[in-house]
């Protein structure tokens, strides 16, 4: 039972997009480059600057932006285009 009904999904410690974050660059410097110790500093450096970027707004924060400022990445049934601003009058 989830203590809160709106709380992130978690593996270990970090939320799914800091996860990403973390694994994208330890991925490249590690295998690409055989850079170890960089490739974990790399990686903590970017969860703690996506953190700092979603703040306070939550962790839907980057999705609502990416919906209403990039192009159509994922295409909603129920919700409107972003550039449709008023739908009525």
């Amino acid at each position: 039972m989830p203590t809160h009904l709106d709380a992130p999904f978690r593996i270990i410690i970090w939320t799914v997009d800091e996860l990403a974050a973390f694994l994208l660059p330890f991925i490249l410097l590690f295998f690409m480059m055989n850079a170890p110790i960089v490739a974990v500093v790399v990686g903590v450096a970017m969860v703690i600057g996506l953190r700092k970027l979603k703040g306070e707004e939550g962790h839907y924060f980057l999705a609502h932006l990416a919906y209403w400022y990039l192009p159509p990445l994922i295409r909603y049934r129920v919700t409107p285009p972003s550039h449709i601003r008023f739908l009525l009058g």
